[in-house]
């Protein structure tokens, strides 16, 4: 540590003991956001204790890059990892390292194929389940396919298990998700309500069934080209299993979580979008019409769908999954030139990120073209994560691009949701940022015979202007 590091200064407003805990209660996305326009780093206090906000995109990589450091950690990190152990979402050092190491296999390209399939089984299942006229809880049709989804990349289809009962219990977990994680003295969820009582009995359903497939796969020793096939056959040097039933039960409830949540609410997020912009919309449905004619999404499709990849992208960052992240310094640390303490909790947003006007161009706007744009000028470094960076990344990156623009683009080519005029949609407190709720009316769309060409060449002439 050098003479020439210097402290970061205080933001303004604290209030005397409360510091800006208020601030941070009440309207924390637009607080982050106000930092962004201030140092690189900053300093907040939640009370008396102080935390340091990083503003900076770069900084923000080197902190994600530099884990040895910057370890997880962090009041919301630890209460997760009180409720769900030490899964690859919340493990660090060495241990998160080797568990990646071993889990990695089950995201390779050919399995990505495989899974991508299935995605879009499901997601044509879904479509196939609507009437002309319906009106949709969205919300609830993407919390359904999502969560499909991730409980068929992690067991195969031939594994016994109530399916239907495990996905309603997983989806009564992750509803009481974001109350466990920021009681942090456990009172309010210890009482005996009947929300907190089906949490208790929908998270113990799940456990013993996790358990009870683990131990199937003990038995059969058998790959079923699955992840949980991956973490149960994993061995060390020495042949021994690299893992024990309860880590293998961690990482479960890991993806289960990571793997549906912020997946369905950005799908619900792109429809209202969406449906408040109709020329994003129609540019949607004449680009699926071009590339599939009314059949299904398959991963083959996903690299000529520009457009839908581009209203993902746009919802990604405007509807930003998560105000922020935290993690804690391991020693005295050096960050652009300011001293951080050891012990120091560190925040970064990139929900900040995403809504800084001095990044984005009118930030509050949905417009799917700026990624048109960005082509020409690119962000600067770090600017743009929604996945994370470094070695603690999403490991399923790219089968959540894969997904989303699958599960889109299949709905898309069938489907024209229209919002519910007397409805307000708003964001609805939690780790990620679901809709509070989403009704829309399904119209039945009929595609012309023929309008489907083959590949790149069916472009029309705006699309190939574009994609130069």
């Amino acid at each position: 540590m050098t003479a020439a590091l210097r402290p970061p200064g205080t933001a303004p407003g604290a209030l005397p003991l409360l510091g800006h805990a208020l601030r941070m209660k009440r309207s924390p996305g637009p607080f982050l956001v106000e930092l962004q326009s201030g140092d690189p780093v900053t300093v907040i206090r939640l009370g008396r204790k102080p935390m340091y906000v990083v503003n900076d995109p770069g900084l923000m990589c080197d902190v994600m890059r530099r884990p040895d450091v910057f370890a997880r950690g962090g009041p919301i990190t630890e209460r997760f990892r009180l409720l769900f152990g030490n899964g690859l979402g919340i493990s660090d050092g060495e241990f998160h390292r080797r568990q990646r190491r071993l889990i990695m296999p089950a995201f390779q390209h050919g399995q990505l194929a495989d899974y991508a399939a299935v995605m879009s089984r499901h997601a044509e299942a879904k479509a196939a389940s609507w009437r002309d006229g319906q009106r949709i809880a969205v919300h609830e049709e993407m919390d359904e396919l999502a969560l499909a989804n991730i409980v068929r990349v992690l067991v195969a289809d031939d594994v016994v298990l109530d399916r239907v009962r495990f996905m309603a219990a997983a989806a009564v977990v992750l509803g009481g998700l974001f109350r466990r994680i920021t009681d942090t003295t456990g009172l309010l969820t210890r009482l005996p309500t009947r929300a907190n009582r089906r949490y208790r009995e929908a998270e113990a359903f799940l456990r013993r069934t996790v358990e009870a497939v683990i131990d199937e796969y003990l038995a059969a020793g058998a790959d079923r080209g699955d992840l949980l096939s991956t973490m149960v056959l994993a061995r060390d040097e020495d042949g021994r299993r690299a893992m024990s039933d309860e880590q293998v039960r961690d990482e479960v409830m890991t993806f289960l979580i990571a793997g549906s949540n912020t997946i369905s609410n950005t799908l619900s997020w792109a429809f209202h979008e969406l449906g408040a912009h109709p020329d994003a919309e129609r540019r949607l449905h004449d680009e699926v019409d071009r590339v599939l004619a009314g059949r299904t999404a398959t991963h083959e499709d996903v690299v000529h769908l520009d457009h839908t990849r581009r209203v993902v992208t746009e919802t990604l960052r405007l509807r930003t999954q998560g105000l922020f992240q935290s993690r804690v310094t391991t020693a005295d640390a050096e960050l652009g030139g300011y001293r951080v303490p050891a012990g120091t909790v560190v925040l970064y947003s990139a929900h900040a990120l995403n809504h800084n006007p001095g990044i984005h161009a009118d930030p509050g706007r949905f417009d799917p073209d700026r990624w048109l744009a960005y082509r020409e000028h690119p962000l600067a470094p770090g600017a743009f994560l929604p996945f994370g960076t470094g070695v603690h990344g999403c490991i399923g990156e790219r089968l959540s691009w894969v997904e989303l623009v699958i599960s889109l683009a299949t709905i898309a080519a069938r489907w024209r949701l229209t919002p519910v005029p007397e409805h307000r949609v708003r964001p609805k407190p939690a780790i990620t940022m679901p809709v509070n709720a989403l009704p829309m009316t399904a119209h039945r769309r009929d595609v012309r015979p023929g309008a489907r060409v083959a590949g790149a060449a069916a472009q029309t002439s705006q699309d190939r202007e574009e994609s130069r």
